[in-house]
Order: C-alpha cells, then structure tokens, then sequence
C-alpha cells in the first residue's frame, strides 16, 4: 500500500505532461482602433497633450513613434484664447527613444477653465478641466527600507502633508532627479541596456507615483503616504520632491489604472475596467497644482 501511494502522483504526473493539444485562434481582419490622449495641466508650464492609436494585442507598432496620432487637429480655449498645439518631442534618455506629442504656446493660469478639442481622422473628441486645486506643503520625509503594501514588500520614502479642509482633495507623489546610465528600472527594465548617453553623463528623469492619495475621512487631518520609488539608486544619490493636487477626474482615472495593474498582478484581485474621462476616446485631461519642492538624499544604497 505504501509504494502504491508513492507511484500514484508520478503516474498523474506523467498522464498530464503527456497531454499536448494545438490550438488555433483566429483574429479579426479589421481592427477598431481607438484614440487614447492623456493630458495634464500644471500652472505655469505650456501644454502637453499625448496622442496615440490603440494596434491589435501581437502589433510590433508598439514605441511612441509608431502610434503617435499624426495629423490631429489639437486646441486649448480658455474664453476667447485659442492655443493652436503644433507636434513636438522629447528625446527620453532613459529608454533611448523619441517621444512625440502635441505642445502649446499658452502658459496655463490657476484658477482658470480649460477646454481641449481633438479633431483625427473624422472625428472630434472634447473635455475640460479647472486648475483650481490648492498646492500643500511637505512637512517630513523619511527614508524607509521596507513598507508593505498590495503588491508586496518596497523601500521608498514615507511624506507627511496636513490637508487643507474643506474640499475632496487628491494628491500623487512627483520626484524630479538626474541619473545616468548605470541606473535601472526598479521593475521592469531591468535587462534594458542604455546604450544612447556616455557612461558619466547625467540626464533628467521625473518619477511620477502610482498611487492616487485622498483625503476621503481625513478632512483637515494628516495624512501619511508611503511611496514606492521607481528608480534604483545609491547612497547619496538625490532629488527634488513634490505633491501633485489632482482634480477629480485625473485622480480617478489615474486610480483606475494602479487598480487594473494589481488585477494583472494579483489573480486573487477583480478585474478593473478603465473608465474614459473624454467621450468617445480613451485617456484623460486634467490638471495638477505642485507643491513646493523639498531636496531629498537617499541615505544607503537601493536594499
């Protein structure tokens, strides 16, 4: 009884890892493409429209030059100003790559309603935003080796904000620093070889957090945030931080997205649907009012 209880997996083993079955599956013709825009209004910068064109799941188009939406029609009204927004890029030295978007001239005013208009390909998509969000100030950030969150176990930095009362408020962590090649992705670049910039030279990287923060039963209180940092680094490496103050409908987009990305990771997570916040297309435009920025030091290396 006892050698038949031991035989008995390696039998089921052996049955299974000898089942194969070819499977073919059959995608459609025509694809429907979709227009995906994201935008985000900051008072005092010019804007920066991104626009882009959904491909089929297996596509090889999938850089930002390949599915940038040439040829569209972008405006920005603010009352009777009309901004006329022209294709523009930046080259991105991290991932050694053009990225193309749509760039105005008109430097956005806090306190002020805009509207964007997107005309390609036939059709006209629209929305709007006031920056009318209040900036916060930083009172404390702390370094920390470990914080555990949904997705496991992170180092990062721990920032203490007392909320202005009042209003539903959002917030989102920005840290603005100079790196160079030798630095990686703490996620998924990890095998990406920087071949582009020499082996000293330093080049600007914004790391915009994922999480979306709410003052949701915590009006006028303090808040707490643990940030996850997005790029590797070594002791006395540095940078600036900041607190976006959302509106509504960016934070909520924004939240759609890092709930979708634990879905992918965790099975055990429900499926996220992504809501639009612009009829007829995918993708946002909203504002963010930042900060003051605060140096900050990494004290060791990444752990």
């Amino acid at each position: 009884m006892k050698d038949n209880i031991f035989l008995l997996p390696v039998i089921l083993i052996l049955f299974f890892a000898g089942c194969k079955k070819d499977i073919t599956i059959n995608f459609p013709a025509d694809h429907n493409s979709k227009v995906f825009i994201e935008g985000m209004l900051y008072p005092g910068k010019v804007p920066a429209i991104f626009i882009s064109t959904s491909n089929p799941f297996f596509s090889s188009k999938v850089t930002p030059q390949q599915v940038f939406a040439r040829g569209a029609v972008v405006k920005i009204t603010n009352g009777s100003s009309v901004d006329v927004l022209a294709p523009d890029s930046t080259y991105n030295k991290f991932r050694c790559r053009w990225e193309p978007f749509y760039r105005g001239t008109i430097l956005a005013e806090h306190g002020k309603t805009y509207t964007l208009e997107v005309s390609y390909e036939g059709k006209t998509y629209t929305a709007s935003t006031t920056i009318n969000q209040k900036a916060v100030t930083i009172e404390s950030i702390e370094y920390t080796p470990e914080f555990f969150d949904v997705y496991g176990g992170h180092d990062g930095v721990i920032i203490k904000i007392t909320d202005i009362p009042g209003s539903q408020d959002y917030y989102r962590f920005q840290m603005n620093s100079m790196i160079d090649s030798s630095v990686k992705h703490a996620h998924v670049l990890d095998g990406f070889i920087n071949t582009c910039v020499g082996a000293n030279e330093l080049f600007p990287v914004t790391d915009i957090g994922r999480i979306v923060f709410t003052d949701e039963n915590a009006d006028g209180q303090k808040i707490t945030m643990s940030i996850e940092v997005t790029y590797e680094y070594s002791e006395g490496d540095n940078g600036w931080i900041m607190i976006q103050s959302l509106d509504k409908n960016s934070a909520e987009f924004y939240k759609d997205l890092d709930d979708q990305l634990q879905a992918i990771y965790n099975p055990f997570v429900e499926p996220v649907f992504i809501n639009t916040k612009i009829p007829g297309a995918l993708g946002v435009f909203g504002s963010a009012v930042l900060s003051d920025s605060v140096f900050f030091e990494y004290p060791q290396d990444h752990p």
